[in-house]
């Protein structure tokens, strides 16, 4: 594997294979992507309860999916909330990206944990945010947020999972059958 650097995603781009809407030059960064934060996220809907993957079909009811009121995204202290990226991606069969979080924002007390977009990937990306802070984070819409390094893959493949084509933030499938 190899990590891209921008000419090369630069390449990749203009010449279709890899798609991301809206685009802007600036969202390609030396060595990776800086996708920005869309204007939807969800965060549980209930606390306290027991939540057992194993025994759901979807767990989309467990969220509250809301819109940025005033421009503004507000995660609580030590807690979490799934944001989704502005760009819609389109990933070639050939490419997989490394998510992390911006160290700017990092350097704030949030997190994300470990994420791949998987090669042949599309869709709006929904990643978890973590505010490991004892302060309320504002994040916003528009703002470059999730770093995402592409590496090239030895071969090809295409994901076919139950997130391609997801548009907006997506809240967790359930794993019943899985388990």
């Amino acid at each position: 594997m190899a990590v891209l650097t921008r000419d090369e995603i630069l390449k990749l781009v203009k010449s279709g294979v890899l798609s991301i809407e809206p685009f802007t030059e600036d969202v390609v960064r030396e060595n990776g992507l800086d996708l920005r934060v869309g204007t939807e996220y969800a965060i549980y809907a209930f606390d306290g309860q027991v939540i057992d993957p194993c025994e759901l079909e979807s767990a989309r009811h467990l969220f509250s999916i809301v819109e940025a009121k005033d421009g503004r995204i507000v995660i609580p202290p030590r807690s979490f909330a799934l944001l989704t990226t502005m760009e819609y991606v389109k990933f070639p069969r050939d490419v997989v990206g490394f998510c992390n979080l911006r160290s700017t924002l990092a350097r704030y007390g949030l997190s994300v944990p470990p994420t791949i977009i998987d090669a042949g990937f599309e869709g709006n990306v929904t990643i978890e945010v973590i505010n490991n802070s004892g302060n309320y984070m504002v994040l916003r819409p528009g703002m470059r947020f999730l770093h995402v390094v592409l590496v090239k893959a030895i071969g090809e493949a295409k994901y076919l999972g139950r997130y391609l084509g997801q548009r907006g933030v997506t809240p967790p499938k359930g794993m019943k059958g899985e388990c």
